[in-house]
Parts: structure tokens; sequence; C-alpha cells
């Protein structure tokens, strides 16, 4: 653990961390000291591939709001986060420091499923038929208008944690004995459609968005997935333009007050976009990477950057283009080299957790070209080529 006592100066910068790891080097996103206040290993706050931070200390959450106060004596320090389960933390510092607001006032709209999808659904958005269920029980009915297959979610959660597909009465029945006595799920409608996403950065009532895309290979892997990742979607494409649209709306629908990056996904159907999920934050993996090579600058940092009070950078159209993939492998396996593509590809390998043997994400690259066509082509030789 650092030391970031009185010794160590006085952070400019502190960076609220429970799960979800940092994508990006926070060495990019002020020239201050950052520091980060973690409930989690140090070794857990940033992707394996991302330069750690030199300024880590893990500490309970309830006492994070202690230290921050004894080095905002000295002068204003800035709090931020990405992580999605630190993001109720984040605005009740900011409160008690007296820093203005930087998550939406409405923030269970964007964090609560259920607060979420009522929201949009108010605001006449498609969403998928949903259900908050009681407490679970083997005896629980599968509400009237669902069929198998269903999704069911826990309320309040991120990257796909506890969301599972059941695709018929015995495994609805299996799933709540495994759940049984627990509140706050939802049910929902398998929606069948393309899955897409739209991010964009809000400012204090501006919706700018920032890349359109698709993801390739779902984001529930099967025990048959070999890759999963995303490309863009370029501008000229009626997709591109409706998802900009349905961001904007949704935005809307949720609440724009405040500074963040929005993160929604939705699926296309051929008749109409159904919003599925919506987020405060920049996206993981490396679709904030994405965004840099698409739009000018890495997502994720643009958003802790106005948290921090900083300028919104200016995204503009690059010409370029960007994919990313996520390679399913298990520890020691060897990762081959990839096949011949025109795009240029970044590859990483990263380690398995200490104790786990199945399978995990092994490799994680992302694969920029000018040609959206070559980029294209080259992201299919990449779903098609044996890794490992």
């Amino acid at each position: 653990m650092t030391d970031i006592g009185p010794r160590a100066g006085r952070p400019s910068v502190v960076v609220l961390h429970r799960v979800q790891p940092l994508t990006t080097d926070l060495r990019g996103v002020t020239e201050g000291r950052v520091v980060v206040l973690t409930t989690d290993a140090p070794s857990a706050v940033s992707r394996a591939d991302i330069p750690a931070p030199a300024d880590v200390m893990q500490l309970p959450a309830d006492q994070w709001a202690t230290r921050i106060r004894s080095w905002a004596t000295d002068g204003d320090v800035q709090v931020v986060t990405n992580d999605e389960y630190s993001l109720a933390d984040l605005a009740e510092i900011r409160d008690a420091l007296g820093l203005d607001r930087v998550t939406p006032a409405l923030l269970d709209r964007y964090l609560d499923k259920v607060a979420m999808k009522q929201a949009l659904q108010d605001a006449e958005i498609a969403v998928p038929t949903w259900h908050l269920l009681p407490t679970l029980s083997v005896e629980l009915a599968l509400p009237d208008d669902l069929g198998f297959p269903c999704v069911v979610k826990p309320r309040v959660g991120a990257n796909s944690r506890g969301v599972r597909v059941l695709r018929s009465s015995d495994e609805w029945l299996s799933w709540l004995s495994r759940h049984s006595g627990e509140t706050d799920w939802e049910v929902e409608e398998f929606v069948s459609g393309q899955m897409c996403f739209v991010d964009g950065l809000v400012t204090h009532g501006h919706y700018c968005p920032v890349l359109v895309g698709r993801y390739v290979g779902g984001l529930l892997p099967t025990p048959d997935t070999r890759i999963f990742g995303a490309v863009d979607v370029p501008p000229g494409q009626d997709l591109h333009d409706d998802a900009i649209a349905l961001g904007a709306r949704v935005a809307r629908a949720l609440g724009t007050d405040g500074r963040f990056a929005t993160h929604l996904e939705f699926f296309e159907t051929g008749e109409r976009l159904v919003v599925m999920e919506v987020c405060a934050r920049a996206p993981g993996a490396m679709v904030s990477e994405m965004a840099r090579v698409v739009s000018g600058h890495n997502l994720e940092s643009a958003h802790l950057q106005i948290q921090a009070g900083l300028p919104a950078p200016a995204f503009h159209t690059t010409g370029r283009h960007a994919a990313w993939i996520s390679l399913l492998g298990r520890p020691r396996q060897n990762l081959q080299p990839p096949p011949t593509l025109s795009s240029a590809l970044t590859l990483h390998r990263l380690p398995a957790k200490p104790g786990h043997f199945g399978r995990y994400v092994s490799a994680i690259g992302l694969l920029v070209n000018d040609d959206h066509r070559a980029l294209s082509e080259d992201l299919a030789k990449c779903a098609g080529h044996c890794w490992f």
C-alpha cells in the first residue's frame, strides 16, 4: 500500500473504486497528483494491461469521506469515479465537501434497472417487457406476459453480473431454488436482435454523442464462445443516426444535469430500437479506446476530467475506425500469433486470478483501420481464428 499521508503531499484528484477496474491511464487525466481510494486490493484498481496508478490506498468506504476531508483542509480536492458501484459514494462525498454535483440528480434512474425502465417507458421509449419480482421462492411463477427464454437481472449491478438467460421452466425453477429468499431481482423479455451501443458525454443539460457500435459475439458468452467484442458503426449508416437520436432521448428521460459519460446498450430488431441498459459512466473493456480512435479522445479519461472540473474535450470525427476483441482461454494456454490482417492490432495478454482454472478473458485487443470494410473483414478473421 502506498503511503499517501501528509508527508506525500495533498492530491488534487481522488478516484473512488470498489469493483470496476480502471481501463485508462490516470496520468493522462490530469497533471496534478491523483490518489485512488479502494475497498479492494490495490492490484485490482486497474486492468492488467493499464499502467498501475502510482498512489493507491486500501480503505473501507465508510472512511473515505474522513480521509478526503483531511486532504481538503489544504485546498480543493476533486473527487471522481468511473466505477458504477462507487457513484452513490461519489454523490454523497461531493455533497458533504460542498463540491458541485457531477452525478445525475436522479441517480437511481441510472443505477436501478426498475426505475430506469419505468422512466424510459413513461417517455415512450421502447424497453423489454419487465417485472420486479417479489421475494424469490420456488413457488414463484413466471409472469403471464413472459415466456421462455427470459432474462433475470439483479435490480442494481453492472457488467452483466448476475444476469442469466433462462430457457425453460426447469431452468427457472433451478434459478429460483439457488436464490430463494432473495429480493431486488427483475425478470424481462428476451429480445432477439443485434446488440448495439451508443456512448456520449453529458455536460449540464447538453448531450454530445461520441461513439456508436455493435457488439460481436454477445455480452453473455456461452460454452461455445471463443471471442466477443465490438466494432464501430460509422456515420452515414442509418443505425448511426438512429442510435444518436435514441441516446439524446434517453439522456433527456433519465436526466442530463451533471457532468458524466453515458453508455447506452440497445437491441436493433429490424423494426425498432429497444433499450437494454444505460449507465452514467464510461464503458469498460476497450470501448473508451475505440472512442479515442474514432472521435479523438478516450471516453473514460474525458469522463474523469469533466468530473474533476476540467473542460470537456472536443470530440470530432477522425475518419478512423476501431474494433475491440476479448479472447476466452484458460490459464497457461499458449496464445497463438494472430492471422494476417490489414488492420493494426494491439493485443494484451491478461493473467488469471489466483486459483482460477476455468475460462476467462485471457487477452484483449484493439483493431484500428482507416477502411471500415477492411476492419470488418479483419474482425471476421479474428472471430474464426484459433487463438489458443
